[in-house]
């Protein structure tokens, strides 16, 4: 890699430990009643700092809100850590609430300036476009062969925790990723959002403003289709913990640098989705787990 501009990570890191604690009671419903979390594998977390990379799941990816609360409630404010964020996430109304909870812009130069303060990082490869896929992908993890994660854990000299989420794509019933709509809305070049996606919620929306043109009362169910869209559903979540990997004690000087990067990419893939593939075959039904 090569020789990153250095950034002032001050700039970037609003994290509020007040503001956690006053969430706390809200994030503790969520985690223990609506989503009824169970998380395994704490002991594979180092002493020291990691670059932790997990599957994005659903359309407002409460996956990540979730695993924010197990390790504020596990750790506190013992061991730092920031999680990259999409530039969508930190530019919409909530704006103000993801950096409170640790959310930095997802760019190599933060996460870089990141490790050397000595924060460990949270990394979602996939982004939004795996988060966006639809339902009857949800057992399928897809980092879309981004390996700029890889890239970062080498230069850093940090292992790679990979943690993997299960029944948080159930969150949201995706029937398409859109991407021909953020296409045509030019989503892709201004925001890098891979996809606009249409939910049976959202289709009821739509029904509702179209029929609403020839009969008032649909019209007044718009209002309350369109809140709905964003309300998960109370799909039981697991998060699995897997062993830190040395990436440093996998490379082989025998292969290019791309090689060895690809081969570390398809061990972690491969690992993370074999868990993955093995936990959903143990949920009985959707959404109760």
């Amino acid at each position: 890699m090569g020789k990153s501009n250095r950034v002032n990570l001050d700039d970037f890191v609003h994290f509020d430990p007040v503001f956690a604690k006053k969430l706390e009671p809200f994030l503790r419903g969520l985690y223990d009643f609506y989503f009824r979390c169970e998380v395994t594998g704490w002991e594979n977390i180092p002493e020291g700092q990691a670059l932790f990379v997990g599957n994005h799941n659903g359309l407002l990816t409460f996956e990540v809100l979730m695993i924010f609360y197990a390790w504020w409630k596990r750790f506190g404010t013992s061991k730092k850590a920031l999680a990259l964020a999409h530039g969508i996430a930190l530019q919409n109304p909530f704006k103000w609430l993801i950096p409170k909870l640790g959310a930095v812009p997802a760019s190599p130069e933060i996460a870089l300036e990141a490790l050397k303060r000595n924060y460990s990082l949270m990394v979602y490869p996939g982004g939004e476009k795996e988060s966006f896929r639809p339902y009857k992908e949800r057992k399928k993890l897809d980092f879309y062969q981004r390996k700029g994660f890889i890239r970062i854990a080498l230069q850093s000299k940090v292992p790679i925790v990979p943690i993997v989420s299960i029944g948080a794509h159930e969150t949201y019933f995706i029937l398409n990723r859109g991407e021909k709509i953020a296409e045509k809305l030019g989503l892709k070049k201004s925001m890098r959002l891979h996809g606009v996606p249409i939910t049976l919620r959202s289709l009821f929306f739509f029904w509702c403003l179209t029929t609403g043109i020839f009969t008032f009362f649909p019209l007044l169910l718009a209002p309350s289709a369109l809140v709905s869209i964003f309300i998960p559903m109370p799909a039981k979540m697991k998060f699995v913990i897997l062993p830190a990997i040395d990436v440093h004690a996998m490379l082989d000087n025998r292969l290019t640098e791309e090689e060895n990067i690809q081969k570390i990419y398809d061990y972690i893939v491969t690992s993370m989705q074999t868990v993955l593939t093995k936990e959903y075959e143990k949920r009985k039904y959707p959404i109760i787990g």
